[in-house]
């Protein structure tokens, strides 16, 4: 989640490296390649840090500019030590993994990294001795090779000069260590038990959005595995029967996203009764979206009874009054239950009520953003009618969740609308300088990435809640920039582009002549001529 606090001096001076890497830790060879200098070594908490940064950097910052040989200066592990690596979104390349394919990597999380393929999974394989937790979700094509296509004209090869070929005989053969593994989203037509057959001692496995009629293999590891996730796996009671005999999980999560398909399968007081007998150890359980029978709830008379209480013995939800204890997380989004009054968990995601909103924002937003776009609209909803009661928290989560999915539009659409509200002058006492850097930050993300009109108007209003120029100078250029682009002729729209000249003429007549020289010469000059027309 964003953070209030300030900077510690380790991010200070990691930003400052990675924004003057030829003034710090490297110089340029053939005036192109990175390269470190030859009396420096990086141990793994100042290598790993570097590198997930960078990442950071590139995909939240665009004046921040990428470095196509970045990886190769976490090539050689006698100079630079890599450990634990968080890496996302299309920037990662074959070329970057296979840089860093000496390193002893202990953990890695690959997400949402579609421009990765096969070969790519060749080099997962150099890490197989240390690698414990390793995610590959939503790297759709890591199980694709590219084949050309020979007998075929030069005219056929400009048009389609490759294909896409499924990789079917790669298992986790040697990874001997691994422990915790995130499959989701992945391609669909992979043979998920004959790769994970190798694996003795799994502890974690996200299978989300697979789709797999037999989970029977899941039993070889009913001793081991502590966490399941099937999010969006079709069930049956036959997967419901092997769920039963994993007896050492703790957490289980078999949501699913309502509105994706039609389900056959409900979820009843039997089915719950089975997850609390059998499975003694569980913390937290994921039910959200699915169908639940009203067998399930106790009577109107019976949860209308006393103050809320997350007591087992008083739950609302029948089958739970045999918990020995309350969960530590429930996740009832989209269904009826959360809106029953005695819950027995200390956490609940659901659309009750402003808490349990926040708890699925917080839940959801890494790996399932249609989830979470829906739980940012049910925010902007009590947001504009009533009065957040936790407004800090509310708007940590909308930057982090505009940040994680600055590519998906939904998001971005419900999101910058909640920000408009959240950071209204009711709440500005209580928000930092910082907090409302990050404000200010995501929603020019925003303005960059999507032309769309009601992503421009909410990011258009959300700046007008901000003391002008004062708090947009740290990012004056940038918005001056963005401000004239909606001023172009051939933008239709006259309501954005009013508000873009009162932005305009805001920033520039409360500036000093330094400022006002520099909008200048950006073209400033056409703001005045197009004013007197609005």
């Amino acid at each position: 989640m964003a953070s209030d606090s300030p900077d510690s001096l380790m991010s200070i001076c990691t930003d400052f490296c990675l924004r003057n890497l030829k003034g710090t830790l490297c110089y340029l060879l053939d005036n192109e390649i990175l390269r470190l200098h030859p009396d420096i070594f990086l141990p793994s908490e100042i290598c790993d840090r570097l590198v997930n940064e960078y990442i950071e950097l590139v995909n939240s910052d665009s004046s921040f500019e990428p470095h196509d040989s970045f990886f190769t200066l976490f090539s050689e592990p006698q100079s630079t030590r890599l450990t634990r690596l968080h890496l996302r979104e299309d920037i990662v390349q074959d070329q970057d993994l296979e840089a860093i394919r000496k390193q002893d990597l202990v953990e890695l999380y690959l997400t949402n990294c579609e421009r990765l393929t096969a070969k790519s999974l060749q080099t997962l394989a150099n890490f197989r001795q240390s690698l414990v937790s390793l995610s590959l979700f939503g790297c759709s094509n890591i199980f694709y090779e590219e084949e050309s296509l020979g007998g075929y004209d030069e005219t056929d090869r400009l048009v389609n000069p490759t294909r896409q070929v499924l990789v079917r005989d790669f298992t986790f053969q040697g990874f001997q260590s691994l422990r915790f593994l995130n499959l989701g989203c992945i391609a669909k037509v992979v043979d998920v038990e004959l790769m994970l057959r190798p694996l003795i001692c799994l502890k974690a496995l996200n299978l989300s959005g697979i789709q797999l009629n037999d989970i029977g293999f899941l039993t070889q590891w009913k001793d081991s595995l502590v966490s399941l996730v099937l999010y969006n796996m079709d069930l049956s009671e036959e997967h419901i029967r092997v769920i039963v005999q994993l007896h050492k999980l703790r957490h289980l999560d078999i949501s699913r996203d309502r509105l994706s398909s039609y389900y056959k399968f409900k979820l009843t007081r039997k089915v719950l009764s089975l997850f609390v007998q059998n499975l003694e150890e569980l913390v937290s359980l994921d039910i959200s979206g699915h169908l639940t029978l009203e067998n399930c709830a106790v009577s109107k008379m019976d949860d209308e009874l006393g103050p809320p209480s997350n007591n087992p013995a008083k739950s609302s939800i029948s089958p739970f009054r045999a918990l020995k204890r309350p969960l530590q997380f429930l996740g009832l989004f989209e269904t009826s239950l959360c809106r029953l009054t005695h819950i027995p968990a200390y956490k609940v995601s659901g659309d009750k009520n402003e808490v349990q909103v926040l708890n699925a924002i917080e839940a959801y937003t890494e790996h399932r953003p249609e989830i979470t776009s829906r739980a940012i609209n049910l925010l902007f909803d009590i947001a504009r009618i009533e009065r957040c009661n936790q407004p800090l928290r509310a708007l940590q989560l909308v930057i982090t969740a505009l940040k994680c999915h600055k590519y998906d539009k939904t998001i971005q659409v419900t999101g910058s609308a909640a920000l408009f509200y959240l950071t209204n002058s009711d709440y500005r006492s209580e928000q930092s300088v910082r907090l409302r850097q990050q404000v200010i930050q995501v929603v020019l993300n925003g303005m960059e990435s999507y032309q769309e009109v009601t992503v421009q108007r909410n990011c258009c209003l959300t700046l007008c809640n901000f003391s002008i120029p004062e708090e947009l100078e740290f990012q004056y250029q940038r918005v001056n920039e963005l401000l004239l682009n909606i001023l172009i002729p051939t933008r239709q729209d006259e309501s954005i582009q009013r508000i873009a000249v009162h932005l305009c003429n805001a920033l520039v007549c409360q500036v000093d002549n330094d400022h006002k020289e520099a909008v200048g010469k950006m073209g400033f000059v056409m703001v005045s001529t197009r004013s007197d027309k609005f």
